[in-house]
């Protein structure tokens, strides 16, 4: 009996020592997770973005991150799901700015993972200079490019993208074209 009253007390004495600014924090982490927006003690869901709002913003290029493949080494798995949220295997599109011209354009992602509300994805390129590059690999043709054309993933340079400012058209990369990918960034990059 004595020793549960002592794990009691001890339990009761670091519960009394939690603050409510660690539990608001706590709140606001865990709301971040799941789309809630944690303030002032009210909670208010993020509104979700509607093909209409993708369209408003079709001109509008995201603020991207590229980085180093092997810089983001993570596990990779084939997992498109058409719910909510973008998973490893779908094709979305962002807009990004040219840096020739300094225009806006649509640039189509192969989803390979996700860092909390950014997209990690692999940049598509129908050109087919690519084709004598080793960084880049064949992927074919497919609902990634409107023109039925032959096309390429970069596989040394990931782009972050956060989530709200993609599109998505329901288009999903075949299982087999994913394993290259996927067997690529583990054998040359560290992915597992």
């Amino acid at each position: 009996m004595n020793a549960l009253s002592r794990l009691l007390g001890r339990i009761t004495g670091r519960i009394q020592g939690i603050t409510g600014d660690d539990l608001d924090e706590g709140l606001r982490r865990i709301g971040s997770q799941l789309g809630i927006d944690v303030a002032d003690g009210h909670c208010t869901m993020r509104k979700q973005r509607t093909t209409a709002d993708a369209a408003a913003d079709s001109t509008r290029p995201v603020n991207i991150m590229r980085h180093p493949t092997a810089q983001l080494k993570r596990s990779i798995y084939y997992a498109p799901d058409m719910d909510g949220r973008a998973d490893p295997g779908e094709i979305v599109w962002a807009n990004m700015m040219d840096k020739r011209t300094k225009k806006p354009y649509e640039r189509a992602l192969v989803v390979i993972g996700r860092s909390r509300e950014q997209l990690l994805g692999l940049m598509i390129s129908p050109n087919d200079a690519h084709a004598e590059e080793d960084n880049w690999l064949d992927i074919g043709a497919g609902a990634w490019d409107r023109g039925g054309r032959r096309c390429w993933v970069r596989l040394d340079s990931v782009v972050a993208v956060p989530e709200l400012w993609t599109k998505r058209q329901g288009a999903i990369i075949p299982r087999r074209r994913f394993d290259r990918i996927a067997n690529r960034l583990r054998n040359e990059y560290g992915w597992y």
